[in-house]
């Protein structure tokens, strides 16, 4: 039934001229049927008026909103260039929750095209489509939050409000992402909380190496040497722990914004393992790296990207005994389960958890990072909180070895910024592997 009533004559806004030229029309046609000269003359001519009428009156007929692409509105479609001008995703929907109209932005964001489609389509939020039928029935304004949690997590304020235009009722619908403010509130409020955590035992530490300086060893200085590198040691600790937090956080501000730069992941790596060469070289530890001989671009923050190679290879030399190797591989997949499968899944009898894992996009191909440590192995039962803030697996041993905890979520959230994967297998007595992979550059 919607097809067959596609049009809608509005009369009550068709012109003078037409309703002048269809009232000739039908005198003219009650004359010739009333006479009997040249009757074929006047019935031609009205026919002609009458076809004009219809020319006139045609272009004040509403189409109907079809999902066809070429459709031609006309009516509410006449503020489109008024959605155009707005900096936010906005959409106009009419009575019947079709989209007349949108801007780029919320076709950019929404990912469609074609005008006409149902609402529905491209967003379900319940408090949402309820807002557009009051606003269109009542002609109530409201605003909506509402939350999307794909691979990252978006926070989004829809203002719904009502638009008379004619007899025509729809409502507009305006969504401003809130996800960087309400990510720096977290941020702020999970800083302190984390800060204020974990710098109790240094400063505990480090109070309690003050006093004993200032007392029992204040006139013994092999003693007072001692607990001045000990001091030493508890306020490097925390500024490092307070460096992680910082970068921790502001990785987290930015991580709903995917990067749109291209990087060199071979060059990266190569910078990365000459720069760790020095501390390897201390604990006695050998890097070896392969893979990295081409150029391979990736969608990726250089800057980021190292961190992402500096943390792991550190991670690695930390757990890999004096005379052991770290290896370090830059190898390319294809889609997502091909990546997985090379640089995830190498050892028969390894634990493996997915620490993370990218929507799976057609035509997608992906660059892998991987590095192998010689050390004790992680027990399964530990390998899904690997990257949980302040997680390490030491203090759950009984057995500290020093760290913030801090480096595998960095690695986390910058890969998750990426929209890559971050695997990890680990077999006690032989090592761990982890590996991070972010889609590979097309030719632009």
């Amino acid at each position: 039934m919607e097809r067959l009533s596609a049009r809608r004559w509005r009369l009550d806004r068709a012109p003078a001229s037409a309703w002048a030229a269809g009232a000739l029309a039908v005198l003219l046609l009650l004359f010739a049927f009333a006479s009997n000269a040249s009757v074929t003359l006047l019935v031609l001519l009205a026919a002609a008026i009458a076809f004009w009428a219809g020319r006139e009156a045609r272009r004040f007929v509403i189409g109907s909103a079809r999902t066809d692409e070429n459709i031609e509105f006309v009516g509410l479609a006449e503020l489109a260039p008024l959605l155009e001008a707005l900096p936010d995703p906005a959409l106009l929907i009419d009575a019947n929750t079709r989209i007349v109209s949108s801007n780029a932005a919320a076709r950019r964001q929404m990912q469609f095209e074609a005008r006409g489609q149902y609402l529905t389509s491209i967003l379900r939020h319940p408090d949402v489509l309820e807002a557009v039928q009051e606003a269109v029935r009542d002609g109530a304004t409201r605003a909506v939050e509402y939350e999307q949690t794909a691979q990252v997590e978006r926070h989004t304020r829809c203002y719904v409000a009502p638009v008379t235009w004619g007899p025509d009722r729809a409502a507009m619908l305006v969504f401003h992402d809130q996800t960087a403010r309400i990510s720096t509130e977290r941020m702020r409020a999970d800083f302190l909380a984390n800060a204020s955590h974990e710098l109790r035992t240094p400063l505990a530490s480090l109070s309690l190496l003050i006093e004993t300086i200032a007392g029992p060893a204040r006139d013994n200085a092999e003693d007072r040497d001692r607990f001045l590198k000990m001091m030493q040691v508890q306020a490097e600790r925390m500024r490092r722990l307070i460096a992680d937090l910082l970068s921790l956080s502001r990785i987290e501000l930015d991580e709903h914004v995917p990067p749109s730069d291209r990087a060199d992941l071979c060059v990266v790596v190569r910078e990365v393992v000459d720069m760790m060469g020095a501390v390897a070289r201390e604990r006695g530890v050998e890097l070896v790296l392969a893979g990295a001989e081409a150029p391979l671009n990736v969608v990726g923050e250089r800057f980021q990207l190292a961190q992402v190679a500096q943390n792991l290879v550190d991670n690695a030399i930390k757990y890999t005994p004096s005379g052991g190797v770290v290896r370090i591989e830059v190898g390319v997949g294809g889609d997502r389960e091909d990546v997985v499968a090379k640089a995830g899944r190498r050892w028969e009898e390894a634990g493996r958890v997915a620490i993370l894992t990218p929507a799976a996009v057609a035509n997608r191909s992906y660059a892998y990072i991987r590095v192998e440590d010689a050390g004790p192995g992680i027990a399964k039962r530990f390998l899904p909180r690997l990257a949980e803030r302040f997680f390490r697996v030491e203090r759950e041993l009984g057995d500290e070895r020093g760290g913030t905890g801090l480096g595998l979520a960095i690695v986390k959230h910058i890969i998750n910024r990426h929209r890559g994967g971050f695997l990890v297998e680990s077999q006690p007595g032989r090592g761990s592997a982890f590996a991070a992979y972010v889609e590979v550059a097309g030719e632009d």
